[in-house]
């Protein structure tokens, strides 16, 4: 079902309209409206998960919006396929997000110490290897603990970070571990050639 929108949403009177499985949101960066409905979404996002579809490739707001409760972003750049794929798996529970719309301008970046000053140095090596893709078990084996000592400090992560899942987890310390291998990367391009 479409709707002009989220007053017209709201006051529909078919019931499968008021209590969707699912919520796609079209947000026009050009359009103060449609990003102050955020808000709203915001609280129905706690029994619907909502996806957003939009213009804007700002990461700030990609971000925001996950924060805010958005479970998946899909920018308008990617193909309908892929989107369409996308809501199916943020309806089965899943967070969708491309990496290509957390992808920003380095000098745009803001510092993301507080990340490191939020967590223990244990469990930035836990956020540091769930970035590089491993499972629990993996983090395990790799930071000589026990799995359910892994879950404990994801458990504990998430809940500082206000991250739904491990997903979210990768989205919000992403520029954190990204800084020095980008540093590495460039003081190796420096060297001789």
């Amino acid at each position: 079902m479409a709707f002009a929108n989220i007053c017209t949403w709201r006051a529909s009177p078919l019931e499968s309209a008021v209590n969707p499985s699912i919520v796609v949101y079209f947000v026009d960066g050009n359009d103060a409206s449609s990003v102050t409905d955020l808000q709203f979404l915001e609280a129905t996002a706690i029994d619907t998960p909502v996806v957003i579809v939009s213009d804007i490739d700002d990461v700030n707001y990609v971000v925001r919006a996950l924060k805010g409760g958005a479970r998946g972003y899909i920018p308008t750049s990617l193909s309908f396929n892929v989107a369409v794929e996308a809501v199916r798996l943020v309806e089965a529970g899943g967070t969708f997000v491309p990496v290509s719309s957390l992808a920003m301008d380095s000098s745009k970046q803001e510092p993301t110490a507080k990340t490191g000053d939020i967590l223990t140095e244990r469990q930035m090596m836990v956020v540091e290897a769930l970035c590089q893709g491993m499972a629990n078990k993996q983090i395990a084996y790799e930071l000589g603990m026990s799995e359910h000592t892994v879950k404990v400090h994801l458990r504990h992560i998430m809940r500082k970070l206000r991250a739904r899942n491990r997903t979210e987890v990768a989205v919000l310390t992403k520029d954190f571990f990204e800084r020095p291998h980008e540093q590495k990367r460039l003081a190796a391009d420096d060297g001789p050639h």
